[in-house]
C-alpha cells in the first residue's frame, strides 16, 4: 500500500506528542470552537497546552469565558466514560452534575479574586461511569494570567485519592470492630456490638444486620440492625433454617448451605428509607454473607450488609465485607470456647473447696500433699497471694512457662518477678478475680515474656481461680496455664493460608475450581466457572463427583489427565484445547487455557487438584473467523484483479493498491493524490460519481459505475463500490473501497442485450411447442396407467384358475407321483408370476403424483409392520430393537411398503437367530453437506436398519437396488427382485437417500434420510 499525508494534517508544535488526546487535539476542527483555530491562540494558552500534554500527572485547563477544557493522557481515567466526547466542551457540561454546589464557587474564586485553590481529599461525586460514583481528590486550582493582565483561564493539578480514602475508613472499621468486639461477654453482645460498630461507617456499610444461629442449628435469630429504623426493619425476627424452609428476601438458607455470599438485587423495594447517606439515593443491592467457625465451618450466624450506591462492588469491597465477617466468627468462637471452659472452672473450683478443707484439717499434710501434685501436673501450676500477688509456690512446668527458676519467682511479687507483663493487661485481670471472686478464663491468650534471653509472644490457655480462707474472703488466686504457642501459630497460618486460598480462587476473575481425591470430588468453584462454563449453581456440583455431573468427559482427554495430574504431582498445562461440556442450556464447544495443579496434604501426597480455566473460544473462533475471512477476501481480491483503497476523510490521507493505479491508468510507483483518482473519471460520468458519494454519505453504501478517461483515450469502464464509516455524530470520517475493470463486462453486456431479444423470440416459439408436447405426454401417460392395470388383470385372471385346477389334479391324482411333481412346479411358476406382477404393479403406482404427504408417526407405521410379520417374527425367534422414531411428513403407505421390504428382506436373509436394529437420529445441515445428493440447507432424519444375516459383498451395494436383480438362487431364497427397488423409488419419492453397507456373512445395514 501507498500512503501519503494531505496538508489538512497541519501539525503544530505545542501541540506535539501528548499520547492519544494529543493526537485528537491536533485533529479537532478547530474552526467550530470558540478558541478558533491554534495558529490564532494566545501565547499564554499555548504555553499551557504545550506543559499539560508532556505531563505525566493529570491536568486541565479552562480557557476562555466558555471554559473550554482542555486535558492530558493522564486525566483520561479521571472522566471515566466522559473522554473523548467532552475534549474541548465547556467545562460547565463536562460536570454538569457538581458544577452549582462544588465547583462553580471555585472557578469563581479563581477568575473574579485571581487566587490560587487547593483541596484535599475532596469528595465529589461524578457521572464517570453508568451512576453518580463516590470520589476523592486532591487539587490546585491557579489562575493562567493572559498578554493582558487578566486571568485568561484556569490550570488545575490533581490526583485521585480515591482508593488510599476507602481504605482508611475501611481500616478505622476493622480496627474498631477488633477493638470491641472480642470484648463482647455473650454471643448476642458481640452480635450488637459488631452492628453498632458498622453503623459508625454508613458509607460503606449503609445498614447491616446479624443473625445468630440458635446451637441445634434450625433458627436463625434476628440479634440487631444498624441504619435502618426498628419500625422500618425489612428483617424478620426469626428465620427457620430446616431443610424444607423457604427461603427469605435476604436468603439466608442459600448463603448458609452454599457457604458462599450471595448478592441481593432490588433491596430498595425492601428498604425504603435509610438513617444516615451520603444522597438520597438508596441503596439496591446487598450481600448476605455467611459467618463460619474458622477451623471447622460450622455455622454461626448471618451477616447482611447493604452495598453503597455510589461505590462498585469491587474485590477490595468484598474482602472487606470478608474481614468483617472473619472477625465477628473469631469473637463468637472465643465465646463459645470461654463458655465450654466455665464448667471446667467450676470443677476446679470445687477443686479448691476441698483442698481448703483439708489444709483447716492438716495443714501440714496438706501443703505437702498440694505441692507434690502441683509439682507432678503435667500443665504450669502457681500459687499468688496477697494484693501484690506474691508466687507462694510454683511447679517446673509453669517455671519453664515463663523462663525463671524458682529463686527468681518464689517469694517474690508478680510485677517484681515478671515486670513484662506491666502494661499487658493481666494485672487487671488478676485484679478482677480477686474482687469478684468469680474465676476468669484465657483461652490462646497472647503475652509478651522476657524468657531464655529474648522477648518471646507466647500463647497461653489459663484459669485463675480465687482462692478463698475459711470466711470465703479471697486471700489469693491459683493459676493453671498451659502454652500453646506452637499449636496456635501453626493455626493461625493454615487458616490465614487456607483462608487467602479459598479467597484466591473465590475471588479470582478466572474460573477456579478444586477437586478433592481421586473420584474429583468438587469441592470449591468460583462464580466464574459455575456461570460461564458449568452454568450450573453451586449447589447442585458441591460435595458430587466431577464425572457423575459431566458424564460427557468420560468420551474426552480430561479424565486421564486429571488422573496423571493426581499418581504424578506434576502440573498439567495446555492451551486452546477443544472441550465440549453439557450443560442445561446444552451442549457446549469451547476452546480453553487450562493448568492442572496438584494440592499436597501435610503428609505430602496429593490430596487433590486446582484447576485454573480460561475461556478463549471467542478468541479462537475470532481467529479462525477472520483468517478464513482474509483468505477468502485475499483469493476474492486477486481473482477478481480488483484495486483497493482506504480514504481518511477527517484527515485527508488516501492509501491505495498498485492495482487501482493500474486501473486508473496512472503512473506506477509513484505516490498519487485522491484527486488525481477521481479526475481520472471521464468528464461526462462525473455526476454520477458525485452523486454516488452523496449518497454513500447517508446510507453508508457507494456504488457506481464510469467511464474513465485514460491518457491512451481508449474507452474504459470500472465499478466502485466501498463502506462508509461514520463516527458518534454520524459524520462520516473513513471511505473503504475497492474497483474493478469492467470494461470487457460492458461489451459483453451489450451484446448480451442483442442475444437475448433474439433468444426471447425463440424461446416464445419453442414455448408453444412444449406446451402441445406436454398435452400428449400427459395422455400417453394416462394410457400407460389404463394399460398397467388392464394388463395385471387379464395376466392374474388366467393364472388364477392355473393355481385352482392344479390344485384339484393333485388332490385327485394319487397314482401318479410324477404328474403331481409337475404341477407342484406350474403352481410354483404361477404363484411367482403373480407376485411379479404384483411388485411390477406397485412398482408403476410409484410414479402417481396424487398421493398426499400428511403427518406420518414412524412408531405406528413400524408396530403395523411389526404385527404383519408377528408369525414369521415368532417362527425365526427374531429381536426387533427399536429407538423412539419421530414424525414426518410422508406418504404413509409408502413409508409402510419401506418398512416392511427391509424387515422382510432382514427376517428372509438369515441362517440363524435374526437381530434387527432400527435406530433414528437428526442431521443438521452442516453434516447434510458431507453426504451426496443430499441438500445441504435442508434438516434431515437418518434412519438406520441392521441385522445379522448373510449380509452382501460391498461391490454390489448399488446394483441391488436395480430392479429384477438378485444376488441369491430362487431356491435358497425366494422373491421376485423387485423389493430393493420398490424401497428406492419410495425413498426418492420422499426426496430422500438410501445407502446399503454390508460385508459378506455379517449382515446388512441400510442408512436412509429423509428431510424433515
Amino acid at each position: 500500500m501507498v500512503s501519503k499525508q494531505t496538508p489538512n494534517s497541519t501539525l503544530f508544535p505545542f501541540l506535539a506528542g501528548g499520547g492519544e488526546v494529543g493526537q485528537r487535539l491536533r485533529a479537532f476542527d478547530w474552526s467550530k470552537s470558540p478558541l478558533g483555530e491554534p495558529d490564532q491562540w494566545p501565547q499564554s494558552l499555548k504555553t499551557a497546552v504545550s506543559i499539560v500534554l508532556r505531563s505525566s500527572y493529570p491536568m486541565f485547563i479552562w480557557w476562555g469565558p466558555e471554559l473550554i477544557n482542555l486535558h492530558n493522557d493522564a486525566y483520561v481515567p479521571l472522566m471515566g466514560h466522559k473522554h473523548p466526547a467532552f475534549l474541548g466542551k465547556p467545562a460547565n457540561e463536562l460536570w454538569s452534575e457538581i458544577w452549582e454546589e462544588s465547583l462553580l464557587p471555585m472557578k469563581n474564586l479563581v477568575f473574579d479574586q485571581q487566587q490560587s485553590i487547593y483541596g484535599q481529599d475532596l469528595m465529589l461525586l461524578l457521572e464517570r461511569k453508568e451512576f453518580p460514583e463516590e470520589g476523592y481528590f486532591n487539587f490546585s486550582y491557579s489562575p493562567i494570567i493572559d498578554e493582558n493582565g487578566q486571568v485568561g483561564g484556569l490550570f488545575c493539578a490533581c490526583h485521585e485519592e480515591t482508593g488510599k480514602v476507602l481504605q482508611q475508613r475501611r481500616l478505622q472499621t476493622l480496627n474498631a470492630l477488633t477493638s470491641r468486639v472480642l470484648s463482647a461477654k455473650t454471643k448476642v453482645d458481640a452480635g450488637r456490638i459488631a452492628i453498632d460498630v458498622l453503623g459508625q461507617n454508613y458509607k460503606d456499610i449503609p445498614f447491616a444486620a446479624f443473625y445468630l444461629i440458635d446451637p441445634n442449628g434450625q433458627e436463625a435469630q434476628l440479634i440487631h440492625c444498624s441504619g435502618i429504623l426498628p419500625e422500618e426493619a425489612p428483617f424478620e425476627k426469626t428465620v427457620s433454617l430446616a431443610d424444607d424452609a423457604t427461603d427469605d428476601f435476604w436468603q439466608l438458607n442459600t448463603a448458609l448451605k452454599t457457604g458462599q455470599p450471595i448478592w441481593i438485587l432490588g433491596v430498595s423495594k425492601k428498604v425504603r428509607s435509610i438513617v444516615q447517606s451520603l444522597t438520597d439515593r438508596l441503596p439496591d443491592n446487598a450481600c448476605s454473607y455467611p459467618v463460619l467457625k474458622a477451623s471447622s465451618g460450622d455455622r454461626l450466624g448471618i451477616l447482611v450488609t447493604g452495598i453503597n450506591p455510589h461505590r462498585e462492588f469491587d474485590t477490595d469491597y468484598q474482602q472487606f465485607i470478608s474481614q468483617i465477617s472473619t472477625q465477628i466468627a473469631t469473637a463468637i468462637d472465643t465465646i463459645e470456647r470461654y463458655e465450654n471452659e466455665f464448667i471446667q472452672a467450676q470443677l476446679l473450683a470445687d477443686i479448691d473447696r476441698q483442698t481448703q478443707l483439708t489444709i483447716a484439717k492438716n495443714r501440714l499434710k496438706a501443703e505437702e500433699h498440694i505441692r507434690n501434685v502441683i509439682n507432678q501436673a503435667p500443665v504450669g501450676i502457681a500459687v499468688l497471694q496477697g494484693t501484690d500477688f506474691v508466687f507462694e509456690a510454683a511447679n517446673d512446668a509453669y517455671l519453664n512457662l515463663i523462663g525463671k527458676s524458682a529463686e527468681q519467682t518464689l517469694g517474690k511479687a508478680i510485677l517484681d518477678a515478671l515486670p513484662e507483663i506491666r502494661n499487658q493487661g493481666i494485672l487487671e485481670l488478676l485484679n478482677r478475680v480477686v474482687e469478684t471472686g468469680e474465676p476468669f478464663f484465657g483461652n490462646e491468650f497472647a503475652v509478651a515474656l522476657n524468657r531464655f534471653g529474648k522477648t518471646d509472644i507466647v500463647y497461653v490457655n489459663f484459669v485463675y481461680q480465687p482462692l478463698r480462707e475459711a470466711d470465703q474472703s479471697v486471700s489469693g488466686l491459683i493459676v493453671v496455664a498451659n502454652e500453646v504457642t506452637e499449636l496456635v501459630k501453626s493455626k493461625h497460618a493454615t487458616q490465614e493460608s487456607e483462608r487467602q486460598f479459598r479467597n484466591l480462587v473465590i475471588q479470582s476473575p478466572i474460573a477456579m475450581a478444586i477437586f478433592r481425591g481421586t473420584d474429583l470430588i468438587i469441592e470449591i468453584a468460583n462464580e466464574t466457572m459455575l456461570k460461564t462454563l458449568w452454568k450450573r449453581p453451586f449447589s447442585e456440583v458441591q460435595g458430587k463427583k466431577l464425572l457423575e455431573i459431566f458424564p460427557e468427559l468420560h468420551d474426552q482427554p480430561f479424565p486421564d489427565l486429571l488422573a496423571k495430574v493426581y499418581k504424578t504431582g506434576e502440573s498439567y498445562t495446555e492451551k486452546e484445547a477443544l472441550a465440549y461440556v453439557n450443560t442445561p442450556e446444552g451442549m457446549g464447544k469451547y476452546y480453553l487455557d487450562f493448568e492442572y495443579a496438584p494440592l499436597f496434604g501435610t503428609d505430602q501426597t496429593v490430596s487433590g487438584i486446582m484447576v485454573t480455566v480460561n475461556d478463549v473460544t471467542e478468541k479462537v473462533e475470532a481467529r479462525i473467523t477472520i483468517y478464513e475471512a482474509e483468505q477468502r477476501s485475499r483469493l476474492a481480491v486477486e481473482a477478481a484483479e480488483m484495486g483497493t483503497y482506504d480514504w481518511d476523510i477527517e484527515h485527508g490521507v488516501f492509501q491505495y493498491s498498485e492495482r487501482l493505479v493500474e486501473i486508473f491508468g496512472l503512473a506506477p510507483n509513484q505516490p498519487h493524490q485522491h484527486s488525481e483518482f477521481s479526475g481520472a473519471i471521464h468528464p461526462d460520468d462525473l455526476p454520477i460519481r458525485a452523486k454516488a458519494h452523496e449518497e454513500a454519505f447517508r446510507t453508508g453504501r457507494l456504488h457506481y459505475e464510469a467511464r474513465l478517461a485514460r491518457p491512451d483515450h481508449a474507452v474504459h469502464w470500472v465499478r466502485a463500490i466501498g463502506k462508509v464509516i461514520f463516527d458518534a455524530q454520524q459524520k462520516p470520517v473513513r471511505l473503504l473501497g475497492s474497483a474493478i475493470d469492467i470494461t470487457q463486462q460492458v461489451e459483453a453486456r451489450k451484446n448480451l442485450e442483442e442475444i437475448a431479444q433474439e433468444l426471447e423470440k425463440r424461446v416464445m416459439e419453442r414455448t408453444l411447442e412444449l406446451r402441445n408436447m406436454n398435452d400428449e405426454l400427459v395422455r400417453t401417460n394416462h394410457e400407460l396407467e389404463q394399460f398397467a392395470y388392464i394388463a395385471s388383470h387379464d395376466l392374474q385372471e388366467p393364472l388364477r384358475k392355473i393355481q385352482t385346477f392344479t390344485e384339484l389334479l393333485t388332490d385327485t391324482a394319487h397314482d401318479e407321483e410324477s404328474s403331481k411333481n409337475l404341477l407342484s412346479k406350474i403352481s410354483s411358476s404361477a404363484q411367482r408370476m403373480s407376485a411379479l406382477i404384483k411388485d411390477v404393479l406397485n412398482y408403476s403406482r410409484l410414479s402417481r403424483t396424487d398421493e398426499q404427504f400428511v403427518p406420518t408417526d414412524l412408531n405406528l407405521i413400524l408396530k403395523n409392520v411389526k404385527t404383519d410379520f408377528e408369525l414369521l417374527i415368532e417362527q425365526k425367534k427374531a429381536v426387533i430393537v427399536q429407538d423412539e422414531l419421530p414424525t414426518l411428513t410422508a406418504i404413509p403407505l409408502q413409508l409402510n411398503q419401506l418398512f416392511s421390504n427391509l424387515i422382510g428382506n432382514s427376517l428372509k436373509f438369515s441362517e440363524k437367530n435374526p437381530e434387527i436394529r432400527i435406530s433414528s437420529d437428526f442431521l443438521l445441515p452442516e453434516v447434510a453437506r458431507t453426504i451426496p445428493n443430499l441438500q445441504p440447507d435442508q434438516v434431515y432424519v437418518k434412519l438406520n436398519f441392521k441385522d445379522n444375516g448373510i449380509g452382501f459383498e460391498q461391490q454390489y451395494a448399488e446394483q441391488i437396488f436395480t430392479i429384477f436383480h438378485r444376488l441369491n438362487g430362487r431356491k435358497s431364497y425366494s422373491g421376485t427382485g423387485i423389493g430393493l427397488a420398490l424401497c428406492k423409488k419410495i425413498v426418492e419419492n420422499h426426496k430422500g437417500v438410501i445407502i446399503a453397507e454390508s460385508e459378506l456373512n455379517k449382515g446388512a445395514s441400510f442408512t436412509i434420510y429423509l428431510p424433515v
